[in-house]
This record gives C-alpha cells, structure tokens and sequence, in this order.
C-alpha cells in the first residue's frame, strides 16, 4: 500500500509540474534573472517599471530569464505579459523597434521556440499574448522576454507575466483533444466563435486560424 501511495504522489507530482511555469510579477520573481547589474529584482523596481528590456548602445541585450521548469511533450505554454512604457509620447520613442520577443531555451540555453510581438498600436501600459510550442523530446526549459530592435529611447518595462500550458489542439480547454475543438475553430473562422485568432486557435502557430489548424487538430485525434 506504501509503494502505491509512492506512486500516486509521484504521479501526480509529475502531472502538476505544468502548473508550475514561472510567473512572473512585483510579488513573484524568485529565480528570475535579469542581466543588467544595475537593477535587481525586487518589488521597487519592477513597480517602478526600471526592469526594462532593449539593446544598449555598447551591443548589450537586456532580458529576463525565467528559472528552469519541467515539461513535455505535446503542450503549449501561452503567456500573458504586461509591458509598461513611460516613453511613448515622447519624439524620440520608435514604435517600430519595439518588438517584444518571448523564447523557449532549452537545458543548454538553445532557442527551441520563440516568437515576436510587434505593436500596431502602443500606449503606456501595454497586454501583449504569446504561445509557445515544446518540442516532443523537452524535458527542461527556460523563458526568455527580450525586445531586440529597442533602443534606450524605445525601451520598455515587464510588469507582470502570467503564464499557464494547455495540450496542444485543446481549444476549448476541455482537458482533451476531440471534434469539439474542431467545431471551435471552425466557428472562429466563420465568425460566430470567440475571437481567439492569436490565441488557442492558432493551433499551427502562423499568425492566423484556417484549414490548417482543424487539420491539424484532426491529425492529433486520428493518431
């Protein structure tokens, strides 16, 4: 009875690893690592929004980094991130450089997946989605935020990320990959569903939701 009740914890330790993505927040920042050493992470300096991300003009990259975490294969990670400038009315603020960049690192610190918000429109508190694919062989991984193109004149600040994981294809986050999701996307794309175009219907991660994501989700119920 002791060896079963060993495995049931462990098994259950192992499906509840998902839920444990690193979030950050003023609150919740353990592990993170923010390159700059000027600025240390704390509750003043994110609330302050002095966490900021852009390229130096020495060549430097600034970027967060989450801790390590444990995941597998067949998830997404979908994050919620709130990016604060105080400089978006200033003349010398380029919205075209700013381009908010999340990445999936690997136990090496190899890019796997990552993907790029560019902003159509900018105000001073800014919501930005992203979704990230894991790899069928990943064990272990890091996030990454960083804005590539922005200069200290464009630069922004991370206040928050939230994020959460869903099986890849579960669109309407029933716990399970069926024909529901399929009748989900397909009203997306006749315009009588909710507007997930750059969310959980985008299943193929291209920018938008056709064909080839109901595809898709048909491959994963047949196989």
């Amino acid at each position: 009875m002791k060896k079963y009740l060993l495995f049931v914890v462990f098994m259950v330790a192992m499906s509840s690893a998902w839920a444990q993505v690193p979030q950050f927040s003023s609150a919740n920042f353990a592990g993170w690592i923010y390159n700059n050493p000027v600025i240390y992470l704390n509750e003043d300096n994110i609330l302050a929004n002095r966490v900021v991300l852009y390229r130096t003009s020495a060549g430097q990259d600034l970027t967060l980094t989450s801790p390590e975490f444990n995941c597998s294969a067949g998830r997404s990670i979908d994050m919620n991130v709130t990016w604060i400038t105080t400089q978006w009315k200033d003349e010398q603020f380029d919205k075209s450089k700013v381009a908010l960049t999340a990445a999936l690192l690997d136990a090496s610190g190899a890019v796997v997946d990552s993907v790029t918000y560019e902003f159509d429109s900018i105000s001073r508190t800014n919501h930005v989605f992203f979704s990230l694919e894991v790899p069928a062989t990943m064990q272990h991984a890091r996030l990454r935020l960083a804005s590539w193109k922005a200069d200290v004149n464009s630069s922004g600040a991370v206040r928050q990320m939230t994020a959460s994981t869903t099986l890849i294809g579960d669109v309407n986050l029933d716990g399970e990959i069926s024909v529901a999701d399929v009748n989900t996307v397909l009203f997306v794309i006749l315009g009588i569903g909710p507007d997930m175009t750059n969310g959980r219907a985008d299943v193929n991660h291209d920018g938008e939701v056709g064909l080839a994501d109901v595809n898709r989700i048909i491959g994963f119920i047949l196989n």
